[in-house]
């Protein structure tokens, strides 16, 4: 009684091992597939940008990237922008579907994905013109996406990433860093701001709330660009950095 006892659990144990390794197995393998298909698509659409010989004080002024955006848009007409952060592995497509759930776990190129896509948010004017333009990313636990948007919670991170750029078809625009903080999923920010004063007070909440000091916050700000990414500081937490586009073309 005791062996047979013994050899249904040891076929129990075996059961629960390999499901749990399929599964984990499962997870990496999705995880290789969308690196792999984020690294085709950067390879095949973006280009270094020649640096400029003598170093500029301030703010940089040429982006270091440039995209084929013909082709880009010839592969996937939802693309509406590349998001890119030196030194990181944010270098992506920036897709805007009918809704916020259709790019969430779907890639550039249709496949079903956990780390889906970095999207924009359906209700905003792909042209930044909204008072707040939300642009979402997974946070996945090999650094890709925008997991390393929660480095912002570091002084230091800041103060070695203090601008992105952000290009479309027609413009390219500088992203300089304002805020970055832990918020609450069903917070104001996402909501399409209808009013100045809408963006004002949230300026001032998120200026409050930063884990990290800009060099410098422009005085009058007509629009953001807010990065999300989940947190896991308590139950539906994100991470959100907080971002004035600045047209340098």
């Amino acid at each position: 009684m005791r062996r047979t006892i013994s050899n249904i659990l040891i076929i129990v144990f075996t059961a629960i091992i390999a499901v749990s390794g399929y599964r984990l197995w499962n997870i990496f393998h999705e995880y290789h597939v969308g690196e792999q298909q984020y690294e085709s698509t950067a390879s095949k659409y973006v280009r270094p940008e020649k640096p400029a010989e003598e170093k500029v004080e301030g703010p940089p002024t040429v982006c270091p990237i440039t995209v084929d955006f013909e082709s880009l848009l010839a592969e996937n007409s939802d693309v509406v922008g590349w998001i890119y952060s030196e030194n990181t592995q944010i270098n992506y497509p920036v897709m805007r579907g009918d809704s916020n759930e259709e790019y969430l776990h779907t890639m550039i190129n249709g496949a079903y994905n956990s780390a889906g896509s970095i999207f924009m948010d359906f209700r905003n004017a792909p042209d930044l013109s909204d008072f707040n333009t939300i642009i979402y990313g997974h946070h996945m636990k090999n650094g890709s996406m925008f997991a390393s948007l929660h480095q912002y919670t570091k002084q230091e991170f800041y103060d070695e990433h203090k601008y992105m750029w952000y290009l479309t078809p027609d413009h390219i625009y500088r992203l300089d860093l304002i805020a970055g903080y832990v918020g609450d999923a069903e917070a104001e920010i996402y909501t399409i701001f209808s009013s100045r004063d809408e963006l004002n007070h949230y300026l001032s909440f998120a200026a409050s709330k930063s884990n990290f000091e800009p060099d410098t916050v422009p005085e009058d700000i007509n629009g953001i660009v807010a990065l999300s990414t989940c947190a896991y500081e308590y139950d539906n937490a994100r991470y959100v950095v907080v971002c004035v586009p600045v047209m340098t073309d």
